[in-house]
């Protein structure tokens, strides 16, 4: 009898989140207080029978779940995953006679196919992301860098930051090259291809200079076509005027030539209120400016193009302008920096 499952039946009704399965609890529910098997079956649109089936099964196991399917074999086994987690963290596809320098989904299959295993792309590619992995842009490492001078410069960074006050700024600052000519990023499309119009016959290039507050979001920037060292002493400039209510400005700055070049280090010494901290040599990835340019470039500088070096400086002083203090401060992640402070020998 049903009537004393009742409690049990609506347990499961409430607790299962697979629909086809809740119905049937609900469904024996109703019959346990007392609805007609005949209604029950016209109201969730099922034959008698099956209701009659749902009962014979409750009081068989007090279960209505699904048994497990069968269903086609994995793609790959568990040891074929780990010898795919081996080829990826190896990344040596010469090494096992694919004429590649990376893995993708293509190599892969290729590898497998010389073994005598033929999966798809789709296949291999769905198999990766389950296991966890990611096909990502590549970042760059430098083996020239000292990991123990970036260790040390993250301890001094930390130790500066908590003496900055409302009186002093700390900026990172870089500088990168913009075209009027458009570079080459994604975009969404209903056509077969992304096509952006572009001339060849003009093309003008601006040095840009930035420098970003991963404290308070805030950026300065000049966009220029004269010689560097000469620009850099302008945007100094601009730095100084803008943070003028400030009693110290604190920029990082990376090895560059222009950084060190008689003409900046002339006009630092006469300008004493900014103080020059260095970035460990070969250390891009610990300048957030680096992450606020690769910003730039994805919303703004790629698949456009501009008339000249004048449009182009105009119309990204308007997009910088445009930029919220708080998303810039998203961007300009200092979470290599922070990765240092925790790491251990």
């Amino acid at each position: 009898m049903l009537e004393e499952d009742e409690p049990l039946l609506r347990k499961h009704a409430k607790e299962c989140r697979d629909a086809k399965e809740h119905d049937r609890y609900l469904a024996l529910h109703a019959v346990s207080e007392g609805y007609a098997v005949p209604l029950v079956a016209k109201i969730f649109c099922v034959d008698e029978s099956s209701i009659y089936g749902w009962i014979k099964r409750w009081n068989e196991g007090k279960d209505l779940a699904d048994k497990p399917k069968s269903g086609r074999p994995p793609v790959f086994t568990e040891d074929e995953k780990k010898d795919l987690k081996h080829l990826i963290d190896e990344s040596d596809p010469q090494a096992h006679g694919i004429n590649a320098s990376f893995w993708d989904c293509a190599e892969l299959r290729k590898y497998y196919l010389t073994r005598g295993k033929d999966v798809s792309e789709d296949a291999i590619r769905n198999v990766l992301l389950k296991m966890g992995a990611h096909y990502i842009k590549a970042q760059i490492e430098y083996r020239e860098a000292d990991l123990e001078r970036q260790r040390a410069f993250a301890m001094q960074f930390y130790e500066d930051s908590q003496k900055v006050t409302d009186d002093i700024a700390l900026l990172f600052q870089d500088e990168m090259s913009a075209c009027t000519s458009p570079h080459k990023g994604y975009g969404w499309t209903f056509n077969q291809r992304l096509i952006v119009k572009a001339s060849q016959s003009h093309k003008e290039r601006l040095n840009v200079f930035g420098a970003t507050s991963p404290i308070d979001g805030r950026r300065v920037q000049l966009a220029t076509k004269i010689a560097k060292a000469t620009a850099m002493v302008k945007f100094l400039e601009k730095v100084d005027m803008v943070y003028r209510n400030k009693r110290e400005i604190w920029i990082y700055l990376d090895n560059g030539p222009v950084h060190r070049s008689k003409l900046v280090k002339l006009w630092l010494l006469a300008h004493p209120r900014i103080k020059v901290r260095w970035l460990p040599p070969y250390s891009p990835d610990l300048n957030p400016q680096e992450l606020v340019w690769g910003h730039d470039r994805r919303k703004f500088l790629n698949n456009q193009e501009f008339i000249d070096a004048r449009q182009l400086a105009m119309r990204l002083s308007w997009f910088v302008r445009r930029l919220k203090p708080e998303m810039v401060k998203s961007v300009a992640s200092l979470i290599q920096i922070e990765s240092l402070l925790s790491f251990q020998v």
